[in-house]
């Protein structure tokens, strides 16, 4: 598979400072979890939504720490800083970034380790956590586990990675609002695209009397759940071939700076996740130039989905949506612990926030756990998936 090097561009080039820029998700000095604490770590299109179960919402909506319990539930984000990008250090441009390899402390007196960036790192890492006392307690991701892993999961005296889906998300391609590109592209448009068939506006089918200008296709990277989404419809599309791309670009996922920032925005494209560019659009993401308390402004993303019809002529019969979940994986194993969460109560970790068949609704699937997924950007959508994999 031919591919660039990961291209940090525009917002991503910035230093995050160790302030928060936003209610539910710190910048470089995470909290250290104590030993009661539940640990969960994931993905990028997951975070928000289990950040804000965890601690609230920016509406002013109460997660599940403000009722005061004496343990804690905490998520550690995949990116860095509060507004959703990576680390780099002050002086990092377009063509030489410095990626500061961002790290947390899992539990408190332990060394610092690499943050977990996306759903794949995360199933490795739970599934590498074989100390007697587990760091990690689960995580939260937008890939299923693999017979493979599920397959580790039993070596590790699991049972194995339960799962629970929290919500549902969509995978469509993003562009700037000001786009050379049609208002709308078939997965055969995207396969012409990605594999260099299709390299100006032009030469898309029905699209003739198009911009000529170069595509530019970007894409996040490959251990993404978003990458994943989009290469398997076009290996589907490809005849159930694995497509090799051609004259495309790595970037930071759900990062709009991708577009905006290209050599000429116009000509940019790039899978994106509704849900976070929803987030956007509400105004959540801020100046990171703002020191407390100033004016602090909201980001525009300067992107939107496309979303409008084929051109005329169109090999494809509709626009490119992936049906996208999102989901919390844990070990079987914990869901059958006897050790209560909190101190005098009868409930583990796991029947109290995200299953328990046969007893109290988990908070996740409760009306104020899922409003709190909504406002993520989200579609709310609880089911207790148990044992499965991809």
């Amino acid at each position: 598979m031919k591919k660039g090097s990961i291209v940090r561009m525009g917002l991503a080039g910035f230093l995050a400072t160790g302030a928060s820029l936003g209610v539910a998700a710190a910048a470089f000095a995470d909290y250290a979890p104590q030993p009661g604490d539940v640990v969960g770590v994931g993905g990028d299109t997951p975070q928000y939504a289990l950040s804000f179960g965890a601690d609230g919402d920016y509406l002013g909506d109460a997660g599940f720490n403000a009722a005061g319990a004496y343990n804690r539930l905490v998520t550690f984000n995949a990116t860095a800083d509060a507004n959703g990008r990576s680390a780099y250090a002050n002086g990092s441009t377009e063509a030489s970034p410095i990626n500061l390899n961002p790290t947390v402390v899992l539990r408190a007196g332990t060394f610092p380790v690499q943050r977990v960036s996306s759903s794949g790192a995360a199933i490795s890492a739970l599934l590498a956590d074989t100390g007697a006392t587990p760091v990690i307690n689960f995580i939260g991701s937008s890939s299923l586990p693999s017979s493979a892993q599920q397959t580790t999961a039993s070596n590790n005296k699991w049972g194995y990675l339960h799962v629970v889906q929290i919500g549902k998300d969509s995978v469509q391609i993003a562009a700037a609002t000001s786009t050379n590109a049609p208002a709308g592209l078939s997965i055969q448009d995207l396969l012409g695209i990605y594999t260099g068939v299709y390299t100006k506006w032009n030469q898309i089918p029905g699209n003739s009397t198009g911009s000529s200008d170069t595509i530019i296709p970007l894409i996040p990277p490959s251990s993404s759940a978003i990458y994943k989404a989009l290469l398997a419809d076009l290996k589907t599309a490809n005849g159930n071939v694995t497509p090799v791309l051609s004259g495309v670009l790595t970037v930071e996922q759900n990062d709009p700076s991708a577009i905006t920032s290209a050599t000429n925005p116009k000509d940019a494209i790039v899978p994106f996740s509704a849900a976070r560019l929803a987030l956007w659009n509400d105004g959540y993401f801020h100046n990171p130039n703002t020191v407390f308390p100033g004016s602090n402004t909201a980001l525009s993303p300067g992107v939107s989905l496309l979303a409008g019809p084929l051109v005329t002529g169109d090999a494809g019969n509709s626009v490119w949506s992936s049906a996208v979940n999102d989901y919390v994986i844990f070990r079987q194993s914990d869901a059958a612990s006897s050790t209560p969460f909190e101190p005098g109560g009868s409930l583990n970790f796991v029947q109290t926030l995200f299953s328990d068949p046969s007893g109290p609704t988990p908070y996740f699937d409760t009306a104020a756990g899922q409003a709190l997924i909504a406002a993520s950007g989200v579609t709310p959508n609880y089911a207790d998936l148990g044992n499965v994999h991809a």
